[in-house]
């Protein structure tokens, strides 16, 4: 079994790569735990889902530092998982390539989007990944990142709306019943939701243009299926897409 982490803002996600096929948990970022309590939300999944036990291995992406460390002891002391095992993923692991001239500040959930996103189509791909940020990752021929966009995701502009402003106040996410809101409610979620996704086709459209080259598009993140359907332009949508990543890094680093 794998157990690939990605430690984002928002949440925890850790996907079981069992022999039957992946399985997912999902618990928030904050507040933040120690490695005993980590480990107990874990190893309870486990046995509530029956996944197999057995020697196991590990990797991890992390774009919160504070709790790189503790979950990593969490993980490793799992039954079947070896103190020092986990991979930790960086821009110096191999399976990926770089066009842009600081590759250490990219995220690793957006090397491991990019890694699973190119494996998928075998040629220049763009991921939108609609997270606690929404960002845009820009994948060229040869598999190597570019670039891409960071933008705030819907659920921080939700917040700021409704805490930065004196009469707004904060929504329940959904997809807008249309793009002319007629309540408050509804003007808000017409511009979270048609303008992020109005935003994210605008941008890799002029990417395409400064490249002269035409992408596949492949949604990911926590707020995708919201998105999905208000993007105009042809793409698939893949809520796991980062796990995948995860996978394949590990195959690759450590076959």
């Amino acid at each position: 079994m794998l157990i690939a982490t990605d430690i984002g803002n928002s949440s925890i996600t850790i996907g079981y790569f069992t022999a039957q096929g992946l399985i997912v948990q999902r618990i928030p970022t904050l507040p933040i735990r120690n490695s005993e309590q980590y480990r107990a939300v874990l190893h309870a999944f486990i046995k509530e889902n029956n996944i197999e036990k057995g020697e196991g291995a590990s990797i991890i992406s992390s774009v919160v530092s504070s709790h790189t460390g503790i979950f990593v002891d969490a993980v490793e002391g799992l039954p079947g998982q070896g103190k020092g095992t986990s991979l930790l993923v960086t821009h110096l692991l191999s399976g990926i390539g770089f066009r842009i001239p600081h590759p250490d500040k990219l995220g690793t959930d957006r090397i491991a989007n990019a890694v699973a996103a190119f494996s998928l189509v075998r040629r220049p791909v763009a991921v939108a990944d609609f997270g606690t940020a929404t960002t845009l990752t820009v994948v060229d021929g040869n598999g190597d990142v570019m670039g891409g966009a960071i933008m705030p995701g819907i659920s921080l502009m939700n917040e700021a709306l409704g805490t930065r402003t004196a009469k707004l106040t904060k929504v329940g996410l959904r997809a807008p019943d249309a793009a002319l809101g007629v309540d408050t409610d509804g003007c808000i979620l017409s511009g979270l939701v048609f303008g992020t996704a109005g935003a994210v086709q605008r941008i890799l459209a002029e990417i395409e243009n400064e490249t002269s080259t035409s992408y596949e598009m492949i949604l990911t993140g926590g707020q995708c299926e919201l998105i999905g359907p208000f993007i105009e332009r042809a793409h698939t949508v893949r809520p796991d897409l980062t796990l995948e990543g995860l996978k394949i890094l590990y195959e690759k680093n450590r076959p």
